[in-house]
């Protein structure tokens, strides 16, 4: 299981939780088994507060507010717990339903909630599934904010304007973390992309880092085309990220 430290709550109250079928494999596949979970995470659900989800076939994600940490954890042991024993009768197996119990990533501020918020949301997008966020049922999008954007940032302002955050540190853009199973993805893209790139320009990577105007091209390709962070860039180029941002920046 995830163990957040109790200190987190000081710097914020929100956490994005992602649970997963072991092996990666379908565990919430069928509608009977989406609304079983969805039942499990309400009927649990008086210490924290669930801001927005999103089931796929073998993952979701959970954007809540706890009261303590304690809450939290209690609750996803409930949830989790109830819905392996479940799963485990109807399909007459035994064992580990979850790749772990879950994943938890503390909300840092403000952007970094609506992020959370914006990425839950566009997860079946991403997966192909659907082409706009209204096409999906088994999300808040729809279940919880009726595909109403202006529901959800009248949600979000009622939420910031309470200050549930520290201040944000100066920064001008802050790069947050992914969870696992996303960094691979992203990990993936962003070296198929380049690999591609060079390939089509006829460049080594060496050479591609002395080449400022096709950098600047590949930089810009990973940024806005597929959403890299310049921390996986960073590690992928064997650039700076300072360097990166500078070359989109002039």
């Amino acid at each position: 299981m995830s163990r957040t430290s109790r200190n987190n709550m000081k710097n914020s109250s929100f956490f994005h939780i992602m649970v997963q079928g072991i092996n990666k494999e379908f565990v919430f596949e069928t509608r009977k088994n989406k609304e079983r979970y969805l039942k499990l995470i309400y009927a649990n659900n008086e210490n924290v507060e669930i801001m927005a989800y999103c089931l796929m076939d073998n993952h979701a994600h959970i954007l809540v507010k706890p009261n303590e940490i304690q809450d939290l954890q209690n609750w996803m042991r409930r949830v989790n717990t109830s819905y392996a024993i479940y799963y485990n009768r109807i399909n007459e197996r035994v064992g580990y339903v979850f790749r772990e119990r879950y994943k938890s990533q503390v909300i840092k501020n403000e952007k970094h909630l609506c992020s959370a918020m914006e990425y839950i949301h566009n997860n079946p997008v991403k997966a192909r599934i659907c082409n706009t966020k209204e096409d999906y049922e088994f999300s808040s999008y729809i279940k919880i904010y009726q595909g109403n954007k202006k529901k959800i940032n009248e949600k979000l302002e009622s939420i910031l304007s309470q200050s549930v955050f520290q201040k944000d540190n100066g920064q001008e853009e802050e790069e947050f973390d992914l969870i696992e199973e996303d960094k691979e993805d992203k990990n993936k893209i962003c070296q198929e992309t380049i690999c591609d790139f060079l390939n089509s320009k006829n460049l080594t990577l060496n050479q591609l880092k002395k080449d400022n105007p096709n950098l600047i091209e590949i930089v810009k390709i990973l940024k806005y085309k597929n959403k890299i962070s310049y921390r996986l860039m960073e590690k992928c180029l064997n650039i700076s990220r300072e360097k990166l941002r500078n070359l989109v920046i002039k």
